[in-house]
């Protein structure tokens, strides 16, 4: 009987738990969503402060010019057959680099699973140490 009630406390202290955190988290994303609208704010009024000087204007239109003439004569040199090899390759290059550090993930999140250690030896000696990072996404 005794064990009973002890184990029904544990649970009831969980599940409080459970509930204050869940309180945090979404006071926090609520915190979040209003200094991000206040950023956007305050980042408008700031960029209104230069797009009103007439010459601020003047310049930036300048430079909208000189960047269009610059994109164009880009894309013609993209276009040469060397240019365009070297191009490819470093797309492959990237995504090959990006599938790697996804794999490697995977294994570090394995490696920490299975052994419970959060550093890590590499062959040449180097300490490392695995981090984790979480993020909030939109349920779809």
């Amino acid at each position: 009987m005794k064990d009973t009630i002890v184990n029904e406390i544990q649970i009831d202290t969980r599940a409080a738990d459970l509930l204050n955190l869940e309180s945090l988290i979404g006071n926090h994303i609520e915190a979040i969503e209003k200094l991000k609208l206040e950023l956007k704010q305050n980042r408008e009024m700031f960029e209104d402060s230069f797009n009103s000087n007439p010459t601020f204007r003047e310049h930036s239109e300048r430079v909208k010019e000189v960047t269009k003439a610059k994109l164009s004569v880009r894309n013609q040199i993209a276009k040469q057959p060397s240019v365009a090899s070297f191009g490819q390759k470093v797309k492959d290059i990237r995504f090959d680099l990006n599938e790697k550090e996804k794999t490697l993930a995977d294994l570090l999140l394995d490696y920490k699973e299975q052994t419970g250690a959060t550093q890590l030896s590499l062959l040449d000696g180097r300490e490392m140490e695995i981090v984790l990072t979480a993020k909030l996404v939109r349920h779809k």
